[in-house]
């Protein structure tokens, strides 16, 4: 006669190692959705062997910030995703945060370590950041027969087009606005060197949503005066109005000292003020 409860046995888990009941099953449930996106994604078997041995070792933590991932939610910026340890190289794959997979770049760990305290003494301590190589860094990653945009000079031109999509949109924009050759030229040489971010606040900006307060927007840099444009967001351009860049930060220190201290605004002559307030 059958025992009514005969011995259940147990195996571990190929991949994080934890107990599971044997059976055809190799994975517990959340290893084997990983095992089912491995295989999507062409991860070879000797890969997949090293990649199991890490998560059994420091379980499913971010390889770059240590906190636990998240392996249902893929919205989320804590989303598991497969990243190279060494970028360009398909044979050692870690555990990492989709938020951190994407700030890290092609940096190796250690020069994302090295960037993250530079970048934080900066903005604390005020420490200049020091440049260090970067091994892997090749910028563009643009093939053999791709042309580089005349404009912002980092992605690949449209083709039969001179500018990328972005560039081309604001190239017809400074045209329909008359600009002077010598200022359209001016803007893609600021361009080329910042990217598409604030001349005022160096904030970046919006080049798609023509609502939005961070619109890039063309500025005349001494008001009326069309011989050199900067870029800047719609919100700044409002409140820089008829002001040279000079005056302009004159106020903003001025109401700043008002409102943090109650230092009474000193008022002073404006160059290019000159419209009736209505």
């Amino acid at each position: 006669m059958k025992p009514n409860n005969p011995k259940r046995t147990y195996v571990k888990c190929r991949g994080c190692g934890k107990k599971i009941l044997r059976g055809r099953i190799k994975f517990c449930p959340d290893c084997a959705k990983l095992d089912i996106r491995l295989e999507i994604e062409n991860i070879t078997l000797e890969v997949r062997k090293v990649f199991w041995a890490y998560l059994r070792k420091h379980g499913r933590r971010c390889c770059f910030s240590g906190v636990s991932l998240e392996i249902n939610d893929d919205t989320s910026p804590w989303y598991l995703v497969f990243s190279r340890l060494i970028p360009g190289d398909k044979t050692r794959i870690v555990p990492a945060s989709a938020l951190l997979a994407v700030m890290r770049g092609r940096f190796l760990k250690k020069e994302f370590r090295y960037y993250v305290l530079a970048l934080y003494d900066h903005r604390i301590k005020h420490l200049k950041v020091k440049k260090i190589p970067l091994v892997h860094w090749h910028g563009l990653n643009l093939s053999k027969d791709d042309k580089v945009c005349d404009g912002c000079g980092r992605a690949a031109a449209l083709k039969g087009s001179k500018f990328c999509a972005r560039c081309a949109r604001l190239s017809v924009r400074m045209k329909r606005a008359r600009f002077p050759r010598k200022a359209i030229l001016g803007v893609w040489a600021y361009i080329r060197k910042y990217g598409f971010v604030c001349y005022y606040t160096g904030m970046p900006l919006e080049l798609d949503d023509s609502k939005s307060p961070w619109y890039l927007v063309f500025d005349h840099w001494m008001p009326r005066d069309p011989r050199k444009i900067v870029i800047t967001s719609a919100v700044v351009n409002i409140m820089k109005s008829d002001l040279t860049e000079e005056e302009f930060w004159y106020f903003i220190h001025q109401l700043a000292n008002f409102y943090r201290y109650g230092t009474p605004v000193r008022k002073r002559k404006l160059k290019f003020w000159s419209r009736p307030y209505r």
